[in-house]
């Protein structure tokens, strides 16, 4: 078994490159542990949203997932403030790993292209949690913001519950 269990994937078609699964993850099991590299200035595409008014750049292949707006993986907060990728749902190996954006920011202004993801539920942006259509905010909840909750501790560290709900 694939000790990292993710690689780097070229371009498909209009999206960049992204995140895929090098084997099988069951939901609720971490894909990806995240760390972080430093501040930055402002919010943009790579930047995650750790306070009101600051952002962090995450280390190694964490940018490089996906946005989508029907994600297989969620994000939870560690120890050291990053964020780690959650699997919502079980995802078999070749899948992408990808996830809701607006579980780490709660406004994006600079994806003015529209979202490419092409999930039956899309929403044809790709938002913070502040500009969420009606039900959008619930489904993330109601999924356990990013995974089941197992226990209360670990539902508190949930990104999309903690920070912006």
């Amino acid at each position: 078994m694939d000790p990292v269990g993710y690689e780097l994937c070229t371009p498909e078609g209009d999206k960049g490159g992204g995140v895929r699964a090098t084997r099988g993850f069951e939901a609720g099991e971490t894909v990806m542990v995240g760390f972080l590299e430093g501040d930055v200035a402002h919010n943009d595409s790579h930047a995650t949203q750790v306070s009101r008014t600051r952002w962090a750049r995450h280390g190694g292949l964490g940018p490089k997932v996906n946005h989508s707006c029907s994600p297989n993986c969620g994000v939870e907060l560690n120890e050291t403030g990053a964020c780690d990728f959650v699997a919502r749902e079980a995802i078999a190996s070749g899948e992408e790993i990808t996830f809701d954006y607006a579980m780490r920011n709660y406004s994006i202004e600079h994806f003015p292209g529209g979202c490419l993801c092409g999930a039956d539920i899309c929403r044809g942006a790709v938002t913070g949690w502040k500009d969420l259509p009606p039900g959008a905010q619930s489904r993330i909840r109601g999924r356990g913001g990013a995974l089941p909750a197992r226990d209360r501790s670990r539902a508190e560290r949930l990104v999309g519950l903690r920070a912006f709900g």
